[in-house]
């Protein structure tokens, strides 16, 4: 006898099976786990080095070769592969699929990349292993407040961002849209001349007396006190009386009585960040 006859034949059996099977379904389908958010491994990671003034070829000869050779000794490796730009090395390292721990995997390719950091030529910047290329945010947030700083904004920024780590389910907080402050020195080329000072010895004078060195320190018994040698600028007002000796005479004078002081942001600025036309800073969580 046939299934489907059978099914006919005892309908009423048939309809309640039906219905057994459709509300285990919906209650199967109530109880799977979800995320609203749900994580990925990311098992790839770029090696970026960067050789100024080198040609394609000796980037992929000098550089390039040398780094995917210590990659290829990784147990875990999948597959290996690198372009090689004008002044820049860029190595994508990719592990198996059946590795999900990739921690110790990056370290051990970090020991590897270190190893071979002597044998690359001089005026090599990096090698840097970026293994956060994949990272993705799932909260954006952004912060504005009408008549405040681009500096107060970012502190006010930094302290959410300390209260957002504190969060379970956030790995990582990043904060987009700071300015960067400088002190600017502004000086007349003409009124340096009249003094005989170039600007290479203001800049010179300058970095002589901000220099943090060790002090060394006192034995007094038992105890041992450090001493911190003092003249490190910690104020605007530390860098404009900077004494400034004028060469071939006796006469000092002070760096504002040459170079207008100030403290201000860099221009043009590296990133902005705007919401609704209004420029603040962008939290990314």
């Amino acid at each position: 006898m046939s299934i489907t006859r059978l099914a006919i034949q005892n309908n009423r059996t048939t309809l309640v099976f039906i219905a057994v099977l459709i509300l285990l379904g919906i209650q199967a389908y109530q109880s799977i786990p979800r995320a609203y958010d749900p994580g990925f491994i990311i098992r790839a990671t770029q090696v970026i080095t960067y050789f100024p003034g080198g040609s394609p070829e000796r980037v992929e000869q000098l550089i390039s070769d040398k780094i995917e050779k210590v990659v290829q000794e990784l147990p875990e490796l999948d597959f290996v592969k690198s372009e090689s730009r004008t002044g820049v090395s860029i190595v994508t390292v990719n592990i198996k699929e059946s590795y999900s721990n990739m921690r110790p995997i990056w370290d051990s390719l970090r020991r590897k990349i270190d190893k071979v950091s002597g044998d690359l030529p001089e005026g090599v910047i990096g090698p840097n292993v970026n293994d956060e290329f994949g990272d993705v945010f799932g909260t954006v947030m952004t912060l504005t407040g009408e008549g405040y700083s681009y500096a107060e904004l970012k502190d006010v920024a930094e302290n959410a961002r300390d209260a957002l780590l504190h969060i379970t389910d956030a790995a990582k907080v990043e904060i987009l849209g700071t300015q960067e402050e400088r002190i600017f020195v502004e000086y007349d080329n003409a009124r340096l001349s009249d003094l005989n000072i170039t600007p290479l010895q203001l800049s010179q004078i300058l970095s002589n007396q901000n220099v943090v060195v060790p002090g060394g320190s006192v034995r007094l018994g038992k105890e041992r006190i450090e001493l911190e040698p003092s003249g490190n600028f910690e104020s605007l007002n530390d860098i404009r009386w900077t004494t400034i000796q004028i060469p071939g005479s006796d006469e000092v004078l002070y760096l504002e009585d040459i170079a207008d002081i100030k403290r201000d942001y860099i221009d043009p600025a590296k990133t902005l960040v705007k919401s609704t036309g209004t420029r603040n800073c962008r939290i990314h969580a």
